[in-house]
């Protein structure tokens, strides 16, 4: 039986893009456009793992995680967030997050994390970077999410990168 995720994200075109790239690797995936909609599938639905951005209109990602280990204590929890500000992350793990996940985030690194939780573990084949990644700040969303569809169609394969300037 495939593995269900949830993936609730604001951002609907990376909350799609993360769909696609995990339901390419063989999992089934419910995506949820804010924390109220998360809510409401963990109400009704049990997930092997839920992949949450912490920044979202009305529910935040830490009253999700929060009634998620309420409703099903045994369903893994990877909070996801462009700010990597110490007190974040800290506050994370102490709300009780499984893993944290930085933004913006290379395909291999979404994939190895979520395999690392739901028990499909394989091991890690670092790609190469040629240029070292933009702080989240100075990537657009669109630009983000460019970025992971191209991970995910292109099976891997790093291509180089120009950034202006570099």
């Amino acid at each position: 039986m495939k593995k269900h995720i949830l993936v609730a994200d604001d951002d609907t075109l990376l909350a799609d893009m993360i769909s696609r790239c995990l339901t390419a690797n063989g999992y089934t995936v419910t995506t949820a456009n804010s924390g109220e909609e998360a809510f409401s599938f963990l109400e009704v639905h049990s997930f092997d793992l839920v992949l949450c951005d912490i920044h979202m209109d009305g529910l935040d990602g830490f009253a999700v995680l929060a009634a998620c280990k309420t409703m099903h204590s045994q369903t893994k929890v990877i909070l996801c967030s462009g700010d990597v500000a110490y007190e974040a992350v800290s506050k994370a793990f102490q709300c009780g997050a499984d893993s944290f996940l930085a933004k913006p985030f290379l395909a291999s690194e979404l994939k190895h994390q979520v395999n690392r939780y739901i028990g499909r573990e394989q091991p890690a084949i670092p790609e190469k970077r040629t240029l070292p990644t933009p702080p989240a700040q100075f990537v657009s969303p669109g630009r983000f999410s460019q970025l992971i569809h191209r991970q995910c169609t292109s099976g891997g394969v790093q291509h180089e990168t120009k950034y202006p300037g570099g």
